[in-house]
């Protein structure tokens, strides 16, 4: 795994900070069922509030990260969140998003989100982490036990004011520096 600061290099990916010129393609898809899926709710922003929160840092700050995620050939195909949670600052909690209903299923959501978390476990020295999935999104429930997250529990939750009932699934510092899959990763 490379890391430079704001951008995050995968074997297919680059992970990355994003900009205004990201501005309204990330606007299209905050308004896009078709990006959300069946699983999530879309936030609905418009350009005025993205660029809002790209000024006063909502997307890029200490305990809050919003990266752009796109193939190597720069096709952006969705985002990836991270947060620290502010009860335990120990504990981040990850949201991943692939847009591109075309790019599902291709393995890229899995690796966005495991060289993320080598970055929360090995550069911030995060405790734990977290993911919440709808109890429907199966694709997404195992990827996570692929990754060596275990379902803690089975709560409701409210999606941008759509109710839902999901799964909370975590991964603690023991466990990911046991799980070969965060060990043993090539490099292209």
């Amino acid at each position: 795994m490379m890391i430079f600061g704001d951008k995050i290099m995968t074997p297919r990916l680059r992970l990355r900070r994003i900009t205004e010129s990201d501005l309204p393609l990330l606007v299209a898809w905050s308004n896009s069922d078709a990006a959300h899926g069946r699983y999530l709710t879309p936030d609905r922003t418009d350009e005025v509030k993205g660029r809002e929160n790209l000024v006063m840092g909502m997307y890029w700050n200490d305990v809050n990260r919003v990266f752009l995620i796109e193939l190597k050939g720069e096709k952006p195909i969705g985002t990836l969140r991270y947060w620290l949670r502010s009860e335990r600052r120990n504990c981040a909690v990850m949201a991943i998003k692939i847009s591109i209903p075309q790019m599902r299923d291709k393995g890229y959501g899995t690796e966005a989100q495991k060289y993320v978390i080598m970055q929360l476990f090995q550069r911030l020295k995060v405790q734990s982490v977290e993911m919440y999935t709808d109890i429907n999104n199966r694709p997404q429930q195992r990827c996570l036990q692929k990754l060596g997250f275990e379902l803690v529990e089975t709560l409701g939750y409210d999606d941008h004011q759509v109710k839902r009932v999901g799964h909370l699934f975590r991964l603690d510092a023991a466990a990911f520096v046991k799980n070969p899959v965060y060990q043993y990763h090539y490099e292209q």
